[in-house]
C-alpha cells in the first residue's frame, strides 16, 4: 500500500494543535436533492460556516477567547449520498473556503476510485505529521456498495508497519466505521466486522493516544484501556443513540474539535449549529 504523507508545522509550542473532524455529509449530485427531507448541502455549508465563526481570528479582540487556529481538518467518510466527481469536487470547493488542509477518508456510500481520481491530492494523504509530536493516520474501513466495514489484510499490515515507524509519535487513527458497539442495535450490525483484528494491531502500539470515526451519526466517546475513541456529529441527519432499529434524533448537525496537546493529552468537544434545518422527516423509518 502506497504511502502518502502530509506534513504540518505548528509554530506555536506554546499551544496545543487544534484538529477539527466532520463526517458523513452525504452530498448529491444535485445540490437541491434532500436526504429524508433535509438538505444536506445547505446543512454542511452551515456547519462549515460555525466552524469559520468559532475559529476566525480576523478580529484581534476575539483572539484571546480561541485556545488555536484550526491546523487540519479530517473528514471521516459518507462524502457523498450520490458518489460523482461532480460531487466530490464541489465538496473540495467548500473545504477550500476553510483556508486549511483537508483529508478525507471513504464511507460506506462513496466509491474509491471517485475519490482517488480527485485532482485535489492533498485529499488522498494517508499519514499526516502534525507538528513534531503527533501524527494521524487516515484508515479505509469501507468497501464498494458494502455497508459493513472490513479491513484488509492489506490495510492492517500496513497500519502495523505505520505503528512500528513511528514508536515516539502520538498516534490519532480515523476510519470511518465504528470499531466498538455503541449499544444501538441496527447500527451495530453494520459496524467494523474485524474489530478484534484491528485491535489486536492497536493494543500493541502504546503510542497510539485516540481512534476516531464517523459513520454513526451521533456523538459517542468511550475508553479502551488508555486509548480514547471518539464519533462525530454528522454535518446533516443524526441518528437517535441506543435505537434498536433506525431511529432520527432531534439534535442539529455539528463537528468535532481536538486539542492535541504537546505531552500527549487531548481535549475534545463537539460544537453544533444553532437550529434544526427545517424539513426533516423524523418518522422515517429508513434510507
Amino acid at each position: 500500500m502506497l504511502t502518502n504523507m502530509l506534513s504540518i508545522v505548528s509554530n506555536d509550542q506554546t499551544r496545543p494543535i487544534r484538529m477539527v473532524q466532520i463526517t458523513d455529509t452525504h452530498l448529491f449530485e444535485d445540490p437541491k436533492t434532500c436526504f429524508l427531507g433535509m438538505n444536506t448541502e445547505n446543512s454542511f455549508q452551515s456547519v462549515i460556516e460555525l466552524i469559520k465563526q468559532e475559529h476566525s481570528l480576523q478580529n484581534p479582540k476575539e483572539q484571546a477567547s480561541i485556545v488555536n487556529t484550526v491546523l487540519l481538518i479530517i473528514a471521516t467518510g459518507d462524502i457523498a449520498q450520490t458518489p460523482s466527481a461532480t460531487t466530490y469536487a464541489r465538496f473540495l470547493d467548500r473545504m477550500k473556503t476553510l483556508e486549511q488542509p483537508c483529508i478525507w477518508l471513504q464511507g460506506n456510500h462513496d466509491l474509491n476510485h471517485l475519490l482517488l481520481e480527485t485532482p485535489q491530492q492533498q485529499a488522498n494523504k494517508n499519514l499526516i505529521e502534525l507538528g513534531q509530536q503527533w501524527l494521524v493516520i487516515m484508515l479505509n474501513s469501507s468497501n464498494d456498495h458494502e455497508t459493513e466495514g472490513a479491513f484488509s489484510s492489506k490495510e492492517l499490515n500496513w497500519l502495523t508497519e505505520q505503528l512500528k515507524s513511528y514508536p515516539d509519535r502520538h498516534i490519532i487513527v480515523a476510519l470511518h466505521h465504528n470499531p466498538l458497539k455503541i449499544n444501538s442495535t441496527w447500527l451495530d450490525q453494520c459496524g467494523l466486522s474485524n474489530a478484534n483484528e484491528f485491535w489486536e494491531v492497536i493494543d500493541s502500539a502504546s503510542q497510539v493516544k485516540a481512534v476516531i470515526h464517523g459513520h454513526v451519526h451521533q456523538v459517542f466517546e468511550a475508553t479502551r484501556g488508555s486509548i480514547q475513541i471518539w464519533s462525530c456529529p454528522s454535518t446533516c441527519i443524526q441518528f437517535k443513540p441506543n435505537s434498536e432499529t433506525f431511529s432520527v434524533d432531534i439534535l442539529p448537525p455539528g463537528y468535532r474539535w481536538f486539542d492535541l496537546y504537546h505531552d500527549g493529552r487531548i481535549e475534545s468537544g463537539v460544537s453544533r449549529i444553532s437550529r434544526m434545518p427545517e424539513g426533516l422527516d423524523f418518522n422515517s423509518q429508513g434510507y
